[in-house]
């Protein structure tokens, strides 16, 4: 199999289910605020790119930064495309939240888009390697 250009080899089947449950695993996860399972979806060395801070870089760091969250109103999450080869993936999508971050006194609400690169670790698992987002909305003042 070939991606859609013709250009390299795709991913199998079961890695592309194995890619969708972890994804799915995920979501549920961020929706419990259950912060130590998200943070296990990324591999020990993992970066996280949001908009407009400095990366986050490890495991450890990721979940110390979505420890800032103290309420979660909701997080919707939706994969336009999934492909990769060779133990490597990438996931584009869309998504939306509402949170509250410790210390404010409301929640807000963000839409944008994202991409994760997921790679298949030794364990056989997939996780993921690299994530960035950016919003949709305009900047706030």
């Amino acid at each position: 199999m070939v991606w859609d250009d013709g250009s390299v080899p795709t991913l199998s089947s079961d890695d592309r289910v194995a890619i969708e449950l972890a994804a799915d695993d995920y979501v549920a996860a961020i929706n419990a605020a259950d912060w130590g399972r998200v943070a296990g979806s990324f591999s020990d060395g993992a970066v996280r790119i949001p908009p407009n801070e400095e990366p986050h870089q490890g495991r450890q760091a990721i979940e110390s930064w979505l420890e800032g969250i103290e309420e979660l109103d909701s997080y919707e999450l939706v994969r336009d495309r999934i492909d990769g080869a060779d133990g490597i993936a990438y996931v584009r999508g869309r998504y939306a939240i509402t949170l509250r971050p410790v210390g404010a006194p409301v929640s807000f609400s963000d839409e944008g888009d994202f991409l994760e690169i997921w790679r298949k670790e030794p364990d056989g698992a997939w996780r993921i390697a690299e994530a960035m987002w950016n919003t949709r909305l305009p900047a706030r003042p």
